[in-house]
């Protein structure tokens, strides 16, 4: 059951993270005079939105091991 739910969110992000990535290219033909410079040189590492979708899976997979360690020595 775990297994196919994990499944589920890692193809949901995965189709998110393509997603955001497909504008964020289509977005950069356009010219913005108050974009920030960091953002200008790198898109992808300075949007909050595609960090968050790479570290959702991370901290799920996290949470859920802290849960089982905690169901295993009893304290849940």
């Amino acid at each position: 059951m775990y297994t196919v739910l994990i499944a589920i969110a890692v193809i949901a992000c995965a189709i998110s993270l393509y997603m955001s990535v497909s504008i964020m290219r289509k977005q950069q033909k356009q010219r913005y005079d108050h974009i920030h410079p960091t953002v200008a040189k790198h898109p992808l590492l300075a949007n909050p939105i595609v960090i968050l979708y790479l570290a959702f899976p991370i901290l799920v997979i996290i949470g859920g091991l802290v849960w089982w360690y905690l169901e295993v020595k009893g304290l849940t």
